[in-house]
């Protein structure tokens, strides 16, 4: 007869340690838990919003703002969702104003890539953004660039404004390449929008890769696992000497660095 310890080490029996482990992550994914952190994570969403309002309201016209609502929702939100953001190559972002180029996965994005928002940076968000109460105040007082992509005039607009932000005012620029999000559905289609900057203000691109976070939250199985969440800042690429002509190439390289990377997450 197997001993019980021996079925333990064969895999037979669980252990107790797997089974503690078990017990945990059923507690952590059951929905009771979900919504609860949820709301949790609602009503902290929700201070931070009116708190950065009233602050965007006495420094209108600088990127604080900004900077404080993303490192405000990450300071106690992730701890909230049971999540730990580990960042690798941070000093990949240069001294210089730089494109930073997001993927795009649900609205938690700012929880998890706050801790990573650098100081004097303007977001590029769609026009939608502006029908947001509050929200929007904020977005308009640190000088966000907002684009409406069905309208040339506009894009053309953004490309401007970009070019001033970068080469005047000295600010990087935040931008999610694929436009939307991607609820859980891989890396959407990167837009020429974000490379247009890029080459138009001559600025280096920094590529951001976001873990695909079902692991730790999935939002469509309403599931919080909670866990590590790995973002991994990739060594900026020049555009310098680049013309709107390299915007293909240029967009077909770096989409298919963030396929590479996105892959290595799911194979490690």
């Amino acid at each position: 007869m197997v001993s019980t310890q021996a079925a333990k080490v064969a895999g037979i029996l669980p252990s107790s340690r797997s089974t503690a482990a078990n017990k945990v992550e059923k507690r952590a994914a059951h929905p009771l838990v979900y919504r609860l952190r949820m709301m949790l994570v609602g009503v902290w969403a929700a201070l931070v919003t009116f708190s950065v309002f009233l602050v965007s309201l006495v420094t209108w016209g600088h990127t604080v703002s900004g900077w404080l609502y993303a490192r405000g929702l990450h300071l106690l939100g992730m701890p909230l969702l049971g999540i730990r953001v580990k960042v690798s190559g941070k000093e990949n972002i240069p001294a210089e104003p730089a494109v930073l180029l997001v993927n795009h996965q649900s609205n938690f994005d700012a929880f998890f890539l706050g801790k990573l928002f650098p100081w004097k940076t303007v977001v590029v968000a769609k026009k939608e953004m502006l029908k947001v109460p509050l929200f929007s105040v904020t977005l308009r007082a640190s000088r966000t660039i907002f684009v409406d992509r069905e309208d040339s005039g506009d894009a053309k607009r953004a490309i401007k404004d970009a070019i001033s932000a970068i080469r005047h005012d000295h600010n990087n620029i935040w931008i999610f390449p694929e436009g939307t999000r991607s609820q859980g559905k891989g890396l959407g289609e990167f837009k020429k929008g974000a490379f247009a900057m890029a080459i138009a203000a001559q600025a280096p691109i920094v590529p951001i890769i976001n873990q695909p976070m079902e692991h730790v939250l999935d939002t469509n199985k309403k599931l919080l696992r909670g866990g590590v969440q790995q973002v991994k800042v990739l060594p900026a690429i020049e555009t310098k000497g680049l013309k709107f002509r390299d915007i293909d190439a240029l967009r077909a390289r770096v989409e298919e660095l963030f396929q590479r990377e996105i892959r290595n997450f799911s194979e490690h």
